[in-house]
């Protein structure tokens, strides 16, 4: 399907111009504070306008986890049943090289809730409590918030406050691991040999001993539920509706019909919630009937998204209404000789996400080729609904993309005078620098308000456009930071002893191993190094409960460790397993995309320290590391 639509160019590469924005100005760099503090010295701070045209839509984000881009018709998926998927795909906008900011399943959701790449700060853990997140500041805009989820870590103790600025609640109990049916008498029955299944089994099996049909399944009453919100509120304006829909995550439990389709006949052992770790732990049959059940919630949620849809086009609310659908991660099932999500690095099967986006300007079948991550949506649901996006947010809005298009179509796109292009080529291509006799290029788009001229800024995507950009950064709290351009992936792993390392928080009760001080005795102690900002922290030695160190495949196997290999490159536009490390070949690359990082980090005000620790500092960079 992906390969018979009309593919367009995304905006950024037909045109540079930005019509509905103000310049960027650069603030003063004297007496700026440290990255403790959230600003760096000699970071341009974008002042940001809202929507522009004076219209304002209504916004619907439906998160989809551990949903997989690969398994779905409109990505190039022809054997999994998504034709829901796909029709919503074929009347919205594609988008084709997007992926993950902070890595799992919380940190991506603090990376759309407050527009930031969080895991340059901190992993798994509550929303903090300093700055504003994008529900807060909804709310306070006197919109519509709602949230329906059975994504129970959004409310879960040392996780979870996700909810609190919202509207109106909708909280379904059960999933997972979820501390909800405590009863004795349910009978606790093992589907596959105990230690093949995660150790959390039996409070699955007591929160779901009650479904007898479809309806009781998790996502069709996320789905069912937001039908029902949908039909009494179709009136209000100004809405921003949050679906969080826990499936397909594990444990993978379609209801009866679903995965038979993918393994027909299998008749032995389901792993149904398998443990992660090396796949050759199971029997091949058992991981293709652990890859059968994923298919089956693949599906099950795709029909009962396509009831919700139908909705949407029953009310007519399509015409005001931007509807976004996405994910945090993937998953892998027997790749890399791994099950889960937690493997050796966070390769392309868990990194590069879907993510589809109706919006009445968009038009129906594009495909936007252009790097984007989820801290991107946060600005772009915030500029939609007419709200300013605040400075200290990272992402940057997806609008100019279509609204460029809007323009051209309308006839009210700019036109460029040679000189114009030549200055707009010299600048988005880069600033040459010279040390000594050698010459050197950086993509460094922050550098391109520096122009000074007015015209220059009105043809030159500015710093916080999101066709400016050239390189994107993702990772997990204290391991690798990864770096790709599209074509090219560079894992920049930590030096040994993967130190400084520092967890901010402003508060202890922050994480699930800092918080819970009576409970772990390591917790105490870090809670007395505690400067009411930030914790020192390791990633070799961190509880297992901490998010980063489950990137560990076991605390033994040292290959997993970021600070033991050497930097890994991977030409992603045609590996996309990553089997061919090519980093030894092409050092220009690697150089490249080294200098991407620092300019990322430079460009979010990210922690100091992260420079050191990965090896980045100007020091260290001259000294050849």
């Amino acid at each position: 399907m992906e390969a018979s639509r009309k593919r367009r160019l995304c905006a950024g590469h037909r045109a540079r111009q930005c019509d509905n924005r103000r310049p960027c100005r650069a603030p003063s760099t004297g007496n700026a504070a440290d990255t403790r503090s959230g600003r760096a010295k000699n970071v341009y701070v974008l002042y940001r306008i809202s929507v522009g045209r004076g219209i304002t839509i209504n916004v619907i984000c439906i998160l989809v986890d551990t949903l997989r881009r690969d398994h779905l018709g409109c990505y190039g998926n022809s054997t999994i049943d998504t034709p829901n998927l796909d029709r919503f795909a074929e009347n919205s906008a594609l988008f084709n090289n997007a992926y993950i900011g902070s890595y799992p399943c919380m940190p991506a959701r603090q990376d759309l809730w407050t527009g930031q790449l969080n895991f340059l700060w901190r992993g798994w853990s509550p929303l903090e409590h300093d700055r504003s997140d994008m529900i807060t500041l909804l709310t306070e805009h006197k919109k519509n918030t709602m949230l329906i989820t059975d994504h129970y870590h959004l409310w879960q103790y040392g996780s979870g406050n996700y909810h609190f600025s919202f509207n109106g609640l909708e909280m379904i109990r059960g999933q997972e691991m979820d501390n909800w049916i405590t009863s004795p008498d349910i009978p606790v029955e093992y589907p596959a040999d105990r230690e093949k299944l995660n150790r959390n089994w039996p409070q699955y099996v007591r929160n779901t001993a009650h479904f007898r049909k479809e309806e009781d399944y998790f996502a069709a009453q996320v789905f069912q539920k937001s039908i029902d919100w949908i039909d009494q509120n179709k009136n209000l304006s100004d809405f921003f509706l949050m679906i969080d829909c826990f499936d397909p995550h594990e444990p993978f439990d379609p209801p009866p019909g679903y995965a038979e389709k993918y393994n027909p006949g299998y008749t032995g052992d389901s792993v149904i919630w398998p443990k992660y770790g090396d796949a050759d732990r199971l029997t091949p049959e058992e991981l293709q009937q652990v890859h059968a059940l994923y298919c089956g919630e693949v599906s099950f949620v795709d029909r009962w998204f396509g009831k919700f849809y139908d909705k949407l086009e029953q009310l007519g609310l399509l015409d005001n209404t931007m509807v976004i659908v996405t994910s945090d991660h993937g998953f892998l099932f027997g790749e890399h000789n791994w099950l889960g999500k937690h493997a050796r690095l966070l390769f392309q099967d868990i990194a590069r996400t879907p993510l589809l986006i109706h919006h009445p300007k968009i038009k129906s079948g594009a495909v936007y080729e252009q790097l984007v991550q989820m801290a991107d949506l946060t600005p772009t649901i915030l500029q939609s609904m007419g709200v300013q996006t605040p400075v200290h947010m990272h992402g940057q809005s997806l609008a100019p993309l279509w609204e460029q298009e809007e323009d051209a179509s309308s006839g009210t796109e700019r036109t460029q005078d040679v000189s114009q292009r030549m200055l707009t080529n010299e600048l988005h291509d880069g600033v040459k620098e010279k040390s000594g006799d050698k010459s050197k290029e950086r993509e460094r788009s922050q550098d391109a308000p520096q122009a000074g001229s007015v015209s220059a800024a009105a043809v030159v995507p500015a710093a916080g456009d999101i066709r400016s950009r050239r390189e994107l950064i993702f990772g997990v709290f204290g391991g690798p930071v990864y770096c790709t351009d599209g074509e090219w992936l560079l894992v920049k792993k930590p030096l040994p002893g993967n130190s400084p390392l520092y967890w901010y928080t402003r508060s202890h009760y922050n994480n699930w191993d800092f918080g819970q001080q009576n409970l772990y005795a390591d917790s105490r102690e870090r809670l007395k190094q505690w400067d009411g900002e930030r914790f020192p922290t390791q990633y070799e030695h961190a509880h297992p409960g901490h998010a980063a160190p489950r990137l560990i495949r076991q605390e033994s196997d040292l290959r997993s460790s970021p600070s033991v290999a050497h930097d890994e490159l991977y030409r992603i536009a045609d590996d996309h397993a990553q089997l061919h490390d090519l980093a030894s070949d092409r050092p220009d690359v690697v150089e490249r995309l080294k200098q991407g990082i620092r300019d990322r980090l430079a460009y979010i005000a990210a922690p100091q320290e992260q420079l050191q620790r990965l090896g980045l500092s100007q020091a260290e960079a001259d000294s050849g590391n």
